[in-house]
């Protein structure tokens, strides 16, 4: 019998926190007074809301109000390594198939019931058994037992290793005394959940904002902050006219906006890289990108220098791939290549017809490339790729679409300006995306349906093996495959700038995800500084 591997969590320093700041939801909150006084409010205007709080109907891109309300059997820490969350330790079998998490004593819900291991069971199995429900549930398929010998000890049995396992466990749990006989998609659940983060909901507004306050059952202790507002405004532009105006305290902003908020004295401008990418999503439903060659000349086409230069404003880098910042980078980077461009086309049986467009059987290369109409960013990525593909012969339209629009059509887009990426376990950013069982057909955020052989085995051998050395090489093999054959048109790695008070203490860089979340990651340990 081999002796498994033990893990041994941090015990977490609690917080002393006290006072409240009151606060008009939509508006900027009161500070809280007197010297030593708990910090205040903290009022944010973001521009993605997402449809549910539910954390396990998100796939990977966890908003901050979700990140703020929920907390999972591990988390990650400043350099988005796997650590102890609602767990204090655990330990993994040396073949893989058996972990075994030591939950903390004394846990509670924010509504005062206790959390126990009955929870985490519960999580575990409603969520592998939710299906195309849920999207995570890809992530639990592994698991054929979950057994709780005391109130605080969880057993994991897997019928083979599952690599991103301690990973895919910092999904936020969910409360069984509140869910158990319903549907994980629960429609009142998801927008009133009930979490063991350092924040509760107290109210949500949609279309509006989200306000939180602080949980005093927290297991680290009182977050230092009383109230936190999430402000939901889609258009950048007018979140920095509330930046500027005093409506919030703080926003994700654009690049092209940070000289504008530069040098006042009352904020100051956060600027954090990302995994997050921008790239043209390809819509394999679509009969014109159907040639490999023809998505190697678009991709030949475009110049990112230029666009990081000139769009992105330096905030940013050229994209080469999906993994560009995991430490399993391995894509070869395409190069803005005219005279490729002719080749791969020529190769392919096109020729330019009289407008200068590439054609073949009397069919010019002509698709619409869309993205959402509120996010200035995009739209600029968009215009500018667009127009450098038409001067390379294809005839691209650009349509941006409002975001309902999008999110109710995604398989009507025949391409579009897609952001993806998360710092965890490589795992999340690429599975979903590129493996040909996560097409959105089937319920998966696989949304242009593309499908790579060599890619599906790659992705499934990177995610069954605990031998790292097996899983680079892997990785290396999906990487390669994808260059050969790619799904997308890769434009830029992002930077994200988040404008906060002055005066607020807490915030930690680290390697954010897309939008920029993970921006919360330690909001429990922020404080505003009394005026």
């Amino acid at each position: 019998m081999r002796i498994p591997k033990l893990v041994i969590g941090a015990v977490a320093t609690a917080l002393l926190a006290a006072g409240c700041g009151q606060a008009a939801p939509g508006g900027r909150p009161a500070q809280a007074g007197g010297a030593g006084a708990a910090s205040g409010s903290f009022t944010y205007a973001i521009g993605d809301e997402p449809e549910t709080l539910n954390p396990v109907l998100q796939d990977e891109h966890t908003d901050p109000v979700t990140e703020l309300v929920f907390r999972g059997l591990t988390r990650h820490d400043a350099d988005n390594k796997v650590v102890p969350g609602l767990a204090e330790s655990w330990r993994v079998s040396e073949d893989g198939k058996s972990y075994t998490f030591t939950l903390r004593k004394g846990l509670t819900w924010h509504d005062g019931k206790p959390l126990t291991s009955a929870d985490a069971k519960f999580t575990i199995e409603t969520v592998r058994d939710a299906g195309t429900d849920a999207p995570l549930s890809r992530n639990f398929r592994t698991v054929t037992g979950v057994e709780t010998p005391d109130e605080t000890t969880v057993k994991l049995t897997l019928d083979r290793p599952f690599a991103p396992m301690l990973h895919s466990l910092s999904v936020g749990l969910l409360p069984r005394h509140l869910l158990e006989g319903k549907k994980v998609t629960d429609p009142a659940y998801g927008r009133a959940p009930v979490g063991a983060g350092p924040f509760k909901l107290v109210t949500w507004k949609h279309g509006q904002y989200a306000e939180l306050a602080a949980f005093d059952g927290y297991y680290e202790g009182r977050p230092g902050l009383g109230k936190i507002v999430i402000k939901y405004v889609p258009d950048d532009t007018a979140r920095l006219v509330q930046l500027t105006g005093g409506e919030v305290d703080g926003a994700n902003i654009a690049p092209q906006q940070a000289a504008k908020v530069k040098g006042l004295a009352n904020l100051r401008t956060e600027v954090y890289p990302t995994a997050d990418y921008r790239a043209l999503m390809l819509n394999f439903k679509f009969p014109v990108f159907g040639d490999k060659k023809l998505r190697q000349a678009l991709n030949h086409a475009v110049d990112r220098d230029a666009i990081v230069k000139s769009v992105v404003l330096g905030y940013g880098k050229p994209a080469s791939g999906p993994l560009d910042e995991s430490p399993y980078a391995a894509a070869t980077p395409y190069t803005f290549d005219p005279a490729k461009v002719t080749s791969l086309m020529t190769e392919a049986g096109y020729a330019k017809d009289a407008n200068g467009i590439w054609a073949k059987d009397g069919k010019p290369v002509r698709f619409e490339l869309s993205t959402f109409a509120e996010e200035s960013l995009r739209v600029a990525i968009l215009n500018v790729a667009a127009t450098q593909l038409k001067a390379q012969g294809f005839d691209v339209v650009p349509m941006p679409r409002p975001r309902d629009q999008v999110r109710k059509n995604w398989a009507g887009q025949q391409s579009f300006v897609v952001g993806w990426g998360t710092p965890y376990d490589p795992d999340s950013s690429v599975y979903g995306p590129f493996h040909s069982s996560e097409a959105l057909s089937k319920g998966g955020s696989n949304f242009g349906e593309y499908a790579n052989p060599e890619v599906d085995k790659a992705l499934e051998e990177a995610r069954s093996t605990m031998d790292e050395g097996k899983r680079r090489a892997a990785y290396e093999r999906f990487q390669k495959a994808l260059a050969d054959d790619p799904p997308f048109v890769w434009i830029a790695y992002l930077q994200t700038l988040n404008v906060v008070p002055a005066d607020m203490t807490g915030p930690q860089r680290r390697t954010l995800g897309h939008h920029g979340y993970g921006f919360f990651w330690n909001a429990e340990k922020w404080r505003r500084n009394a005026s």
